[in-house]
């Protein structure tokens, strides 16, 4: 080959490499390019909707786009994961994700998606405790006034959570079993009408996140007789946890987590990691959802660091579900 050739086919060559690198350099550089949408499986009102209303607003201006919610209620929010999951891998649709998204392959194995597979984490958003909440017209103070009545009684009380599968529902198992008392179980889709039920009497117990009913323990309307965190929460100083009520194994809090289609550009997840983070440091916004019993992370938090956490999580949960036998509708 002669040295004129050579030239043009080395030029050639270059020529062909440079858009391809320029694209993925680029690609954080001309995102985001059209409205983010939020998608979670919650309804309105819900613990999900409260907390990601409030970060949306602090994401818009960091993110320069308009940021939408959009709900995709069933199958315990796994619809709304299965919805991202199909999504283009763009970082324009996330998820805003709960503990049951991870445990769909042991409640809804129907499903065509994989957690693992077909999605891949942003940031985690914060935690909630679960709130074990009593109707007025339950005489009990206390856990433990509640679990003798419980135990006179076998199966005379009712407990209601957010549907079948859902850590609420998974919190009331772990203390039922723990307690060894009886209780007829009630899901409900809506918080607000379980707590219209718990209120007036239809229903005994609500064990839910607290930011569904801290407005009606603040008017007197339920009581609070424990929650569900490592420690006490600092809206709700003088209720107690569930370990210092005896029952250390109940421990557990909801978490929401900022989750992406797998195959997302990785410039695109940093970006998307780091303006969650910068959200999430807004001291009005962490004042205000501290009042509603939300836990923000800290602005470390990063993918790989939410990733073992994930595994873990789903581990356990997982055994419970099995261990109790508990699955979704086919």
């Amino acid at each position: 080959m002669n040295t004129g050739v050579r030239r043009l086919t080395s030029f050639a060559l270059l020529m062909s490499v440079i858009p391809m690198t320029a694209t993925s350099s680029n690609t954080a550089i001309e995102y985001p390019r059209k409205p983010i949408t939020l998608i979670i499986g919650g309804p309105p009102g819900a613990g999900t909707d409260i907390l990601t209303r409030r970060v949306a607003e602090r994401l818009e201006p960091i993110l320069g786009q308009r940021v939408v919610i959009e709900y995709r209620l069933g199958a315990s929010g796994n619809l709304a994961a299965m919805a991202v999951a199909h999504a283009e891998p763009d970082g324009h649709t996330l998820l805003i994700g709960t503990r049951s998204s991870t445990l769909h392959k042991t409640m809804y194995p129907h499903l065509k998606y994989d957690f693992v597979q077909d999605l891949t984490p942003v940031a985690m958003v914060a935690r909630m405790p679960i709130g074990i909440l009593m109707g007025n017209h339950v005489p009990a103070k206390n856990i433990a006034d509640f679990v003798r009545m419980a135990r006179a009684e076998p199966g005379r009380f009712s407990a209601a959570t957010l549907g079948v599968g859902t850590s609420d529902h998974l919190v009331s198992v772990l203390l039922r079993d723990a307690a060894e008392i009886q209780w007829q179980h009630v899901p409900y889709v809506e918080v607000s009408r379980a707590l219209t039920d718990v209120v007036g009497g239809r229903v005994d117990l609500l064990i839910t996140q607290l930011s569904g009913g801290m407005a009606y323990i603040n008017a007197g309307e339920l009581r609070a007789l424990a929650v569900s965190s490592a420690a006490r929460v600092a809206a709700l100083p003088g209720v107690p946890t569930v370990a210092e009520e005896g029952y250390p194994q109940v421990s557990a809090d909801e978490w929401f987590a900022a989750i992406a289609p797998a195959k997302t550009p990785p410039d695109i997840i940093k970006k998307l990691n780091h303006a969650f983070n910068q959200a999430l440091t807004d001291k009005t916004l962490r004042e205000e959802v501290a009042t509603m019993g939300y836990v923000l992370s800290s602005s470390d938090n990063t993918p790989d660091m939410l990733r073992p956490f994930l595994a873990e999580d789903k581990l356990r949960w997982t055994k419970v579900l099995r261990d109790h036998q508990i699955y979704g509708d086919k």
